[in-house]
């Protein structure tokens, strides 16, 4: 039994309206107050909270799916690698504090790529499309901000540094939330 077996079944409308308020909200949010969010955003790589609650979750996150998933010639060793990931995370979140929020970010990139894309398996359409994209976009961003978290620092600073990049970067994702917004609407709504 998979650990989001125990969530309710997620269809492909259900995930464009949730991934696309979520979008909106944030981005909207990151317009109307820039100068918070700039702030919050420089110091986001190296908070030492942002690192203890994402590795918590990502922690949490996949330990759940070890405990519930079928895990084939590895089952016998199940409780192992569930105290394996545990320790890892520990160890972690001790002698690795330099970048640990970019990096539990790239972890929950990497965990939430896979519901989106069993959302869309086996649809057609634009937003079949859409959400693969971003759900493909998130797997090399996380695979990148897992190895090299300083680049995210880096393109942080490059966005932060002009006003225009920013309103650019948040305009960018209330279109992009807009559009899975309207297109999972209309799709809930004729089914």
């Amino acid at each position: 039994m998979d650990f989001l077996s125990y969530l309710p079944t997620l269809n492909l409308p259900l995930v464009a309206v949730l991934i696309g308020t979520a979008l909106v909200g944030s981005h909207l949010f990151g317009l109307l107050a820039p100068d918070l969010c700039m702030m919050v955003a420089r110091d986001f790589p190296r908070s030492r909270i942002w690192s203890t609650v994402l590795l918590s979750i990502s922690t949490v996150w996949v330990v759940g799916m070890t405990a519930t998933m079928d895990l084939g010639e590895f089952s016998p060793m199940r409780e192992k690698i569930i105290i394996a990931t545990v320790a890892g995370a520990v160890l972690l979140w001790k002698f690795v504090p330099e970048f640990l929020s970019s990096r539990s970010v790239g972890f929950l990139l990497l965990l939430s790529a896979q519901p989106v894309l069993e959302a869309t398996f086996l649809q057609n359409g634009l937003l079949h499309l859409a959400l693969a994209l971003l759900a493909y976009v998130w797997v090399l961003t996380g695979l990148f901000l897992v190895g090299m978290p300083y680049l995210h620092r880096d393109l942080i600073g490059w966005i932060c540094r002009e006003k225009w990049r920013w309103s650019l970067a948040c305009w960018l994702g209330v279109i992009y939330g807009l559009l899975l917004l309207t297109d999972g609407a209309r799709l809930e709504i004729l089914s």
